[in-house]
C-alpha cells in the first residue's frame, strides 16, 4: 500500500489488486479524498497488469497523480497548509 498524504489537496491511497484470480498479474485500486472537504472519495481500478503488486501501485500512483493534475481547478490546492 502506497499513501501520498497531500498531494494538490487530495489524500491518494494505492493498493495493489490481483487482476485475474488465479494470476500473477496486479492492477492498482486508487482512492483519492480532497482534504477538508465532505466530499465521497474517488475510487478507481487502473488495469495494469503488472508482474508485482509494488510496480502495480507505482503505476496507479503515477496515473493519480496525473488524474488530479487534469481535474483539478486551477490554483487549487497547489501549496500545502501553513503549519502552526
Amino acid at each position: 500500500m502506497i499513501v501520498e498524504p497531500y498531494y494538490r489537496g487530495r489524500r491518494i491511497e494505492i493498493n495493489a489488486i490481483p487482476a485475474v484470480p488465479e494470476g500473477p498479474r496486479y492492477n492498482g485500486e486508487v482512492r483519492m479524498r480532497r482534504l477538508f472537504s465532505r466530499d465521497a472519495p474517488r475510487h478507481e481500478v487502473v488495469s495494469c497488469y503488472k508482474l508485482t503488486p509494488g510496480l502495480a501501485e507505482h503505476a496507479a500512483l503515477i496515473w493519480a497523480k496525473r488524474w488530479v493534475g487534469a481535474n483539478a481547478p486551477s490554483g487549487s490546492g497547489t501549496r500545502r497548509p501553513a503549519a502552526e
